[in-house]
This record gives structure tokens, C-alpha cells and sequence, in this order.
């Protein structure tokens, strides 16, 4: 018996302890130190932003090198949630086997090499290609959030994640069966175990009694392990210590000496591997698994994490039915599911639950496909939407046409009956919008703005559908009723900045610049801090011929650039203003700041050269205005 049990227990809670303490600090703040996820590590590695997960990981990789894989047993949670359900299914009379799968064992680096490595290598050598003009990441920090829950699922989305990724898992695969085949980051602390000098070593007091494999919850074999190599060599031992705690005659413990990468053995190991099906069985269910895992990574979204656990789970289901079609005797935890060529009835409700669940991944997986193919297509239309919404469009080509009829129709696959096969889900609203842009590209705008509207009454009216619905007004030239309609959402809604800024455009195209003003002033009282509504309202300040208000639009973009100092675009605003009030000295100053600050913007250095020419700088300004046609010949080719 292990007595370390408690002690593993009672630190995991403690860590639990911290992560709700961090939670409630920042819900107290409304801000705090970034999570201490290691998924945060990706943005670091796609955009350069150093965040506080990044370094926790990083942190972690460098003692797993080290000490082993440490950090599994006695700081995941995931773990602890593992450990928790394999102690209420022994209570319960259950005692989980342990699924051994060869090529199942590699889904956790797989899955690690597409969250971290991809990522740079893209960036690395494929997107200098693809995309030449991809500006190179500067490192920045990020230590601290405001919005803490930014890159964690939701709470609907955590019930089945602690269910399947806990139970299931446990139930279906052995002890540690996420760590073992779902999880990315353990794709990186096995292979890193292997280097690492600090293992459960054994002295010559051994005398193979099994106690210490019998309490391991990481089904290894450590008997066998130690009496091979004098060291648990297998890259699942996460040092959690039952085995040291429980041996009889103290003959294990945690030392340093020999990698497992370097130890020789000290008798000739037994060729006797146990895996519960053959290659061909392998490679079939391998299949299984990519399959499962891809059907629910698309249109529904779930977590990497939470769809590798139901790959893995989909996996034993899948082999365990197989195994009932071609062998005569097959038995699950207590129940004889077949017996002498016959199937029990636990063998048929098994087989059934199969069929459903492996039957619901196929019908997910059918409805990700119609989403997927559909955003291709989606890619042939290539109208700009200040085009679509312009109100008087341009009729789009053949091509075009096609490519929306097509991906329309198999967006509609994904929609509830009557419209297509689907359910409703967080991702309906998704479709909807992108299928009510490709209607107003087909010249449909009141089919898409019934779309939207039948959307709002379901789900209730958010800024994006608010936003849609008057873009297809103003698509089908009735900037009065967009403008209309924008208004009054703004009073229902003052905390909208970005339909409030839609808005604010839509009145001044109508020549209501006075009410665009009116607008945005009543929202940024309700959102004083927003830059914004901030640079919104000075643009229409200075835009509008009074000297006085121009005059108070400079004011308002001289406290924009006291919040954000290094933004070449005010500079640009600030410099037109000076320029209609005839003070072309600090116009001109402002306008070269601007191009300092992006020297790469076509937009801003033509602004420069444009105003250069205007006061006879002409030499200077035709090399700039050069300039400028050059990078955005660059752009268009680029898009």
C-alpha cells in the first residue's frame, strides 16, 4: 500500500487552491498575471508575444529534462481529476484496465507538433512564400489580461470536458488514459523524460514482489523495469512515488545517475510486449482516431484538448465492438459482453451505445465537412464588402455567382430542419451571418436581412447581427432606414462603440453629419476610455469646416496620442486637420512623424506626398508618391 497518496492529494488541491485564488483576485481587479496555460505558449511562437504561459511551459520542459515528468503527477489538474475518478470506481468495485495501443501512443506528440512547432514553422518556411510580405514578430511582453477567460472554453463546454476527459478516459483506457494518449503536452515531457538523469532507481534489496506495479497508476511495469535496468526506463512514470512509498523492503527510490536514453540492461529484457491488437488492427483504428478528432475540431469547435480525449475514447469503443465481431469470448471491467460465439445482452447495449456515439461523430463530421468545404468556395467570391453594402453594387461574375450558390448551399447542410440537417448550436449563428453576406453579394439583401432578424428573435440581438441588419439596409440603398434603425439600437444599446462608429458613417453619408456627432458624443460618455469612438469623433470634427470644432477635433486626437503616442494614423488625422486650417508648418511636421512611424504604409506615405506636392516640394514628393505605388503594387499582389 502507498502512502504517498494523501501527500500527492493534498498538494494537488493546494494547486487547485491557487488557480481558484488567481480567479477570484482577477474577478475582484479586472485584471491580473496571465494563466498559467500552456496552450498561451502558441501565441509566443505565432506572434511573438512572450506571455506568462510560455514561460510556466518553457519552465516546465527545462525540469522534465531534469527531473522527469514530474509536473504530471503532482501539479496537472487533469491529472488530479483522473486520479480522483479511478478512486471513486474502486470504491465502487471498478478497477479500470489499462488500453495498450502502439500507435495510439504518438497522438500526444502529434497533437503537441501542431501546437507548437507547426506554427513556427509556417511562420518560419512557408509563409515567407505564401505570404512575402508578412511582417516579422517583434517579442513583446504580456504578463497581464483583462480578460482573463479570452482563451477558455466556456462553462458548457467544460461539463463534457471534465466528463470525458476525466471519466471516460479513465473508465474506457486504464488510470492515466488522457495522459497517456490525449494529451499535447505529455507529447513533449515523455520524449524529454527520457533525457533526464532523476528516476525511481532500486537498490539489490529487490526482490521482485510486484507491490510497486501494483500501485502505480501509470501502468507501468516497475518490477520488471527495475530488474531489467536497475530504473523505471518507461516514459509514463510521472514520479508520483506510490511505488517508492510502497515497496516492502525500501528498495526503490528517487535518484540521480544514467538517462533512460543511455541505460544499458542489466539482463537481457524479455521480448514480451502486451498490446491489445495487431498492426493491421492498429492502423485501421488510427484511422478511427483521425477521423474522430477532426470531426469535432471544425464547425462545433470543441477544445484540442477535449477532442483528443474523445478521439482516444472513440478509438476503444471502435476496437471493442471489432473485437466482439471477430472473437468468441470478450468481457468489459465486470460484464461478459460475448461468451462461447454468443452476445450477452450487456454485449448488445455495449454495441448499440458504440453505434450511437460512433454514428453521432459521423454525423458531426458530415456537418464540419459541408462548413469547410463551403468556406472554400466561399474564398472564389471576392467582392469587398464596402462594395456589397455600397448600395449600388456591382453585379458580381459568373464565377462568383457560382462560388456563392455553392458554398450557400452547403452552408444551409449545417442549419437545423427544415433548412438543412444541423441543430442549433453556438456555431448556427456563425453560419447564418456568413450565409446572409453571400446572399447580399447575389443582390438577396431582404432574404438576408430576414436571416439575421429570424437569428436576433432566437438568440437575441447582439452587436455583430445589429450591424449586419443595417448593412443590408444600406446594401439595398435604404441609407435612411440603416441610419434609422442604428440610432435606436444605440439608445438600447450605449455600450455598442463599434456599432455606434457603423453608425455614425451611415448618418454622415446621409449628410446627417450633426447627428453622427450627436451619436458619438452620447456614446462616449457611456464609454469615455474607448480610442475608438475617441478617433471617430475627431475625424468628424475636423471634417467639418468649423473652425471651432476643428479646433476641439485636434484636442480630442492630441488625447488620443497621449494614450497611444506611437500611432502614425492620428499623426495622418491630426496633420489634415492642421492642413484645412492653413497651418501647413506643423501639418507637414505631422505628416512626416506619421511616416516615420510606418514607412511600409502606402496609405500613409501617399498622404505625405500628396500634401508635399500641394506645397511645391515636387522632387521630393514624386520619389515618395513613387514609394508608396510600390508597396501597394506589393499589397494587391499579396491579396
Amino acid at each position: 500500500m502507498s502512502h504517498m497518496g494523501w501527500k500527492r492529494a493534498t498538494i494537488l488541491l493546494v494547486v487547485q487552491g491557487l488557480i481558484i485564488a488567481h480567479i477570484v483576485q482577477y474577478a475582484i481587479m479586472g485584471e491580473t498575471v496571465g494563466p498559467f496555460e500552456p496552450s498561451e505558449g502558441m501565441k509566443t511562437l505565432k506572434d511573438g508575444v512572450i506571455t506568462v504561459g510560455f514561460l510556466f511551459f518553457a519552465a516546465l520542459l527545462l525540469s522534465t529534462a531534469i527531473l522527469g515528468r514530474w509536473f504530471c503527477g503532482w501539479g496537472c489538474h487533469i491529472v488530479m481529476l483522473q486520479d480522483f475518478c479511478g478512486w471513486l470506481m474502486k470504491k465502487a468495485g471498478i478497477r479500470p484496465h489499462a488500453f495498450r495501443s502502439r500507435l495510439l501512443l504518438y497522438m500526444p506528440l502529434c497533437l503537441a507538433v501542431y501546437m507548437f512547432i507547426w506554427p513556427l514553422f509556417y511562420r518560419v518556411a512557408i509563409a515567407p512564400w505564401t505570404i512575402p510580405d508578412l511582417p516579422t514578430p517583434t517579442l513583446t511582453f504580456e504578463m497581464t489580461v483583462t480578460n482573463f477567460w479570452a482563451t477558455f472554453p466556456g462553462v458548457l463546454m467544460a461539463i463534457p470536458f471534465l466528463f470525458v476527459c476525466g471519466f471516460m478516459t479513465v473508465y474506457l483506457l486504464g488510470s492515466k488514459g488522457y495522459c497517456t494518449y490525449g494529451c499535447p503536452y505529455g507529447g513533449f515531457f515523455a520524449p524529454l523524460d527520457e533525457l533526464a538523469p532523476a528516476r525511481i532507481r532500486v537498490t539489490d534489496a529487490c526482490d521482485q514482489c510486484g507491490h510497486c506495479t501494483a500501485v502505480c497508476t501509470s501502468n507501468v511495469e516497475v518490477h520488471r523495469e527495475v530488474h531489467d535496468f536497475g530504473m523505471v526506463v518507461n516514459q509514463g512514470c510521472m514520479k508520483c512515488m506510490d511505488c517508492v512509498s510502497a515497496c516492502p523492503k525500501e528498495a526503490l527510490y528517487f535518484g540521480f545517475g544514467v538517462p533512460a536514453f543511455l541505460a544499458k540492461p542489466r539482463v537481457e529484457p524479455k521480448v514480451d510486449a502486451k498490446w491489445d491488437m495487431s498492426m493491421r488492427e492498429e492502423i485501421a483504428l488510427a484511422v478511427v482516431a483521425l477521423a474522430a478528432f477532426f470531426a469535432v475540431r471544425g464547425m462545433i469547435s470543441l477544445p484540442l484538448l477535449f477532442a483528443s480525449g474523445v478521439a482516444a475514447c472513440a478509438v476503444f469503443l471502435a476496437w471493442k465492438s471489432w473485437a466482439m465481431l471477430s472473437t468468441p469470448a470478450v468481457r468489459f471491467h465486470r460484464f461478459q459482453l460475448k461468451l462461447a460465439g454468443r452476445m450477452h445482452a450487456s454485449g448488445w447495449i455495449f454495441a448499440s451505445t458504440t453505434a450511437i456515439v460512433l454514428g453521432a461523430l459521423v454525423y458531426v463530421g458530415a456537418l464540419n465537412a459541408a462548413v469547410v468545404f463551403a468556406e472554400r468556395a466561399s474564398e472564389g467570391v471576392r467582392t469587398p464588402a464596402e462594395v456589397v453594402f455600397s448600395g449600388s453594387p456591382v453585379t458580381p461574375n459568373e464565377t462568383e455567382i457560382a462560388a456563392a450558390q455553392r458554398a450557400l448551399a452547403l452552408y444551409a447542410y449545417a442549419l437545423p430542419a427544415p433548412v438543412g440537417i444541423g441543430f442549433t448550436g453556438p456555431w448556427t449563428l456563425g453560419v447564418e451571418s456568413r450565409m446572409s453576406y453571400l446572399r447580399c453579394v447575389l443582390g438577396d439583401y431582404e432574404g438576408a436581412e430576414l436571416m439575421l432578424r429570424a437569428a436576433a428573435s432566437r438568440e437575441g440581438l447582439t452587436e455583430a447581427v445589429a450591424t449586419g441588419i443595417g448593412q443590408t439596409m444600406k446594401g439595398r440603398a435604404r441609407l435612411d432606414l440603416a441610419s434609422a434603425w442604428g440610432v435606436e439600437q444605440c439608445a438600447q444599446h450605449p455600450e455598442w462603440e463599434g456599432f455606434a462608429d457603423s453608425t455614425s458613417l451611415w448618418l454622415t453619408e446621409e449628410g446627417n453629419r450633426d447627428g453622427a456627432v450627436a451619436l458619438i458624443r452620447r456614446t462616449l460618455e457611456q464609454n469615455p476610455t474607448s480610442l475608438a469612438l475617441m478617433r471617430r469623433l475627431s475625424l468628424l470634427l475636423c471634417e467639418s469646416g468649423d473652425d471651432t470644432l476643428r479646433a476641439e477635433g485636434i484636442r480630442v486626437i492630441d488625447h488620443t496620442l497621449t494614450i497611444e503616442p506611437l500611432n502614425p494614423f492620428a499623426f495622418v488625422a491630426r496633420a489634415r486637420a492642421y492642413r484645412d486650417a492653413q497651418d501647413f508648418v506643423q501639418a507637414e511636421a505631422d505628416f512626416r512623424r506619421a511616416a516615420e512611424l510606418a514607412p511600409e504604409n502606402g496609405m500613409v506615405l501617399d498622404s505625405l506626398g500628396q500634401f508635399l506636392m500641394s506645397i511645391d516640394k515636387v522632387r521630393e514628393a514624386a520619389g515618395i508618391l513613387k514609394q508608396a505605388g510600390e508597396i501597394r503594387l506589393r499589397e494587391t499582389a499579396a491579396r
